[in-house]
């Protein structure tokens, strides 16, 4: 497609080059027969691209690439400021004498403020705009960043606690609203084409993956040569900074990009699906009802195809947050390896997860090519992910006598494998409901969140109540 319309561009520009250069002769000559045969398949050509869907031009940068990459930093700074108090914990204790219980319920203090506001946000991106509520919800959280010194120096660990539990409450729609973001600007499928939708998906993972990488090293450093205070203070600062830079090119919908070229916005008007009109009479047909208390239709909230992404979605927070929250003490514990020497086993996983996921575009293009449907590649990447992962997981404990780089492995496999679910169930987010996408998206996140949340005390049961972690590995 890119070299059709490449030859098309450059046969039109020369024309326009030869017209320039020669005046009125080549005025003479247009209307030769031969001129007026070359523009009339150049326009001929053109007219196919646009019944085809494709754009006409291509610019150096696409504006919804620019978009996707604007997500990319919202997720990654949404995790620098969630994930900096893991390490930060450290610095504190020192001064604040704090407890191990109090660290468990400090770490925890972020998802119970997530529990709340991810469905409303949802609700409010979908008739507000889900850049207002993104911009909002970076905004307060950068805010509390800047005011959690004065917080813990005021009120204590009580007054962490409670910060922490505001910033998970504003940052809790920025997950729905990132769905309903991406759903105005990623085309459908078109054959022959990449899968935008996932690839869309996919720099929100990258985003995370990136910011969960590379803020504890960072975090490190800065609180060991300026503290912990004035470490949060300049995530704030470099928060905020980039919602400044997020309110300037971020747009709600492509008609609303200054940037976006003509071509291409025709193209995403031709090809992006747009919400239909909420009317009670539409809303009756599939008797599915009005939306109610619920934001959407009781049929609709019922619909296994709906649940059947929700499960996958708890079963992907249960998995990966497995592996984030209790690889540290597994190589403490059962491999006996010190910090110093388990960083980089922990850091492994997330490098394959990222490597995974800048590749899954042209895996899916690959896999495209043996002529599945779209649901059905969304079914088999995330079950083939999922059952990919378990395997990788199974014999862990079982190899444990072996060098630590055999366990670092088999972790790594499975964040690859789970590294697939941006093509899978993430992606099918996008497309399940073309009217209720930020509520769904709340709902489901909200219940990852309770794996997320509950996850890591049922592995602590299990834990004490078999004192073995193959049954761990076979809950995973």
């Amino acid at each position: 497609i890119t070299v059709d319309v490449h030859l098309n561009t450059r046969r039109l520009v020369q024309l326009m080059q030869s017209e320039n250069e020669h005046g009125k002769t080549t005025k003479h000559r247009a209307q030769s027969p031969h001129a007026r045969a070359r523009k009339d398949q150049s326009e001929e050509d053109t007219s196919k691209d646009k019944i085809a869907g494709k754009p006409s031009s291509q610019p150096v940068v696409l504006a919804r690439t620019i978009q996707g990459l604007l997500l990319l930093g919202t997720r990654m700074v949404q995790q620098s400021m969630r994930n900096a108090l893991s390490p930060l914990l450290v610095f504190m204790s020192a001064e604040l004498d704090i407890t191990t219980v109090q660290k468990g319920s400090l770490l925890s203090a972020i998802a119970a403020g997530y529990f709340f506001t991810q469905v409303p946000g949802g609700a409010l991106a979908d008739r507000l705009g889900a850049k207002n509520v993104m911009t909002a919800a970076l905004g307060f959280s950068a805010l509390c960043c800047l005011v959690l010194p004065l917080c813990v120096d005021s009120m204590g660990v009580s007054g962490l606690w409670y910060i922490m539990m505001v910033m998970g409450s504003v940052q809790g729609p920025l997950f729905p609203t990132s769905t309903v973001y991406l759903s105005k600007w990623m085309p459908k499928k078109i054959e022959g084409q990449t899968d935008e939708k996932a690839w869309g998906t996919s720099m929100l993972d990258i985003g995370v993956t990136v910011g969960t990488l590379f803020v504890i090293p960072v975090v490190n450093s800065l609180a060991g040569t300026v503290g912990w205070r004035l470490t949060y203070q300049t995530i704030g600062l470099f928060s905020l900074a980039f919602v400044g830079l997020w309110q300037v090119l971020a747009a709600e919908e492509p008609s609303r990009c200054f940037y976006i070229s003509d071509s291409e916005l025709k193209f995403l008007q031709a090809n992006v699906p747009r919400p239909k009109p909420k009317s009670g009479k539409d809303e009756g047909k599939d008797g599915s009802g009005k939306p109610g208390v619920l934001g959407m239709p009781l049929g609709v909230a019922l619909h296994p195809s709906l649940w059947a992404i929700f499960f996958a979605h708890i079963a992907f927070n249960y998995g990966v947050y497995y592996l984030t929250n209790w690889s540290p003490t597994y190589y403490s514990d059962v491999l006996g390896l010190k910090p110093e020497e388990a960083k980089y086993h922990l850091m492994a996983p997330y490098i394959m997860s990222l490597i995974t996921t800048c590749l899954s575009p042209m895996l899916v293009k690959a896999v495209g090519k043996l002529g599945w449907d779209l649901l059905t590649m969304r079914r088999v990447f995330t079950a083939a992910g999922f059952i990919s992962a378990g395997v990788a997981l199974a014999p862990v404990h079982q190899l444990r006598g072996y060098n630590p780089w055999i366990s670092t492995m088999l972790f790594s496999a499975a964040n690859v494998f789970y590294g697939l679910t941006p093509n899978g169930f993430k992606a099918n987010y996008l497309e399940i409901t073309e009217q209720y996408i930020g509520v769904v998206s709340g709902y489901g996140n909200t219940l990852g969140t309770v794996a997320s949340w509950a996850g890591p005390q049922f592995v602590a049961f299990l834990l004490q109540r078999f004192e073995s972690w193959d049954n761990v590995m076979f809950s995973l």
